[in-house]
């Protein structure tokens, strides 16, 4: 039986191009990939604006000169970010919509417009995603090309974060919430997979991002690796493979791709995968992927002995309150609880105004803490991945502002939010002013 390739080409910012030749080249050329009769959309992940937890610039723009000097003429960079945020503020903070005007290619915010029922793989609940998405890759694919473009990142909740789950922003932000815990969060990214698979998948590598997906600006020197790579191949899982043996782990260790390759969905046993390029062998150190966990001191925080989902409730938490102290100088002085199976004991001391993360926490919990502190405010997110709401609540905690966390003029940060709301806006963003 043939081997399914992928390869790893070396890249850096001089040779550019011939990485992207290297990468191509084995298949027959990205003219024998993507069709010049549509357009070609590709997917950066473009989860935020904070530097190094996106698709890097540079690559980009790389990427599309490659594709228009190749001829192609109808070109879309498309994104849904991450909750809490929008897409039209990320691709203007991280100089996507610039580079985009730049090389004539359509600018696609999958968080604005119109949006269709589909039913998942294993789901019985619809979910919504954009309708522009729906016409252009499902409805009408064999009339459009799709390069899925993620970074090389490991991931604190997924293990990695690469080609398959760079698809997890295709749902509308309240739908990505329900189904953001230990038991169905891997299940979800392998089934949004196998809704849409991409044409190809190059991932890019030129600094690997450590410590999970969004590490604080302020301790990226902990987070960063320089690997000088892309990997790619038309087979999205095998690639995806790779990519995380280049970061040290197994297939068996990041779940979304062990159930990928149990619904043969691709391949994923690197026994079948011929990597071409740079040799796998090179790779021989493991690299974290859980957050730093660098909190304030003064925040109480109670955990369920029970569960704690740090694919829910923990980990949105513990990434929110990293970020605030240490980007923003968050302060401490009030009490986290989340998860399953509270220490009743351990709510007997909490200091401060209460934040209470999740179902499970909820409804063991809140009641339980107004009554004992009737004169402290209790905040409650009711759901394991309510990054919107979890950010206001953690930011008014913290005494923080969140247009101030916005690296732009707040006029222009108002100014784009107006006009996504004028496209129909579906992302959940925090009041600007808290």
């Amino acid at each position: 039986m043939s081997k399914t390739t992928v390869v790893i080409a070396e890249l850096s910012h001089g040779s550019m191009p011939d990485a992207f030749d290297a990468v191509f080249a084995p298949f027959g050329g990205v003219e024998a990939l993507l069709s010049r009769a549509g357009t070609v959309y590709v997917k950066p992940n473009g989860v935020h604006f904070a530097p190094h937890t996106h698709t890097h610039p540079r690559v980009l723009e790389a990427l599309l000169a490659y594709l228009r000097d190749h001829g192609y003429t109808r070109l879309a960079v498309m994104e849904n970010c991450t909750g809490g945020n929008f897409t039209r503020l990320v691709f203007h903070v991280t100089g996507y919509a610039a580079t985009c005007r730049r090389y004539g290619a359509e600018t696609v915010y999958l968080d604005e417009g119109p949006t269709v029922e589909v039913t998942l793989r294993g789901e019985d609940i619809p979910i919504r995603i954009p309708h522009r998405l729906h016409e252009a890759l499902i409805a009408h694919k064999e009339d459009n090309s799709y390069l899925n473009f993620p970074k090389l990142k490991t991931h604190s909740m997924a293990t990695v974060t690469l080609g398959v789950k760079n698809q997890q922003a295709f749902p509308i932000h309240v739908d990505r919430m329900h189904r953001h815990n230990h038991a169905t969060l891997h299940a979800r990214l392998a089934a949004l997979y196998d809704l849409i698979q991409p044409d190809f998948t190059v991932i890019e590598g030129l600094t690997g991002t450590i410590h999970g997906h969004l590490p604080p600006t302020a301790l990226l020197a902990d987070c960063l690796v320089p690997f000088n790579l892309l990997v790619g191949g038309r087979d999205t899982l095998a690639v995806d493979a790779v990519g995380a043996r280049v970061l040290g782990y197994d297939l068996a260790e990041v779940e979304h791709l062990r159930l990928a390759a149990q619904w043969e969905l691709g391949v994923g046993n690197l026994a079948q995968v011929e990597v071409l390029g740079v040799p796998l062998a090179r790779f021989t150190e493991r690299y974290p992927h859980h957050i730093l966990g660098r909190f304030p001191p003064d925040v109480t925080i109670v955990e369920g002995q029970e569960r704690a989902c740090v694919e829910g409730c923990k980990g949105n938490s513990h990434c929110i309150l990293e970020t605030l102290y240490s980007d923003y100088g968050g302060r401490g002085g009030w009490s986290l609880v989340y998860g399953k199976g509270l220490d009743r004991a351990a709510l007997d001391n909490l200091q401060g105004d209460i934040l209470i993360v999740d179902p499970c926490a909820m409804s063991e919990a809140a009641d339980l803490l107004r009554r004992r502190y009737p004169d402290r405010k209790v905040y409650i997110v009711d759901a394991h991945n309510d990054l919107m709401l979890n950010t206001t609540c953690q930011a008014r905690l913290s005494g923080i502002t969140p247009v101030n966390m916005v690296p732009l003029n707040p006029l222009r940060s108002a100014g784009l939010l107006l006009q996504a709301k004028l496209h129909r806006l579906t992302a959940r963003v925090p009041p600007l002013l808290g």
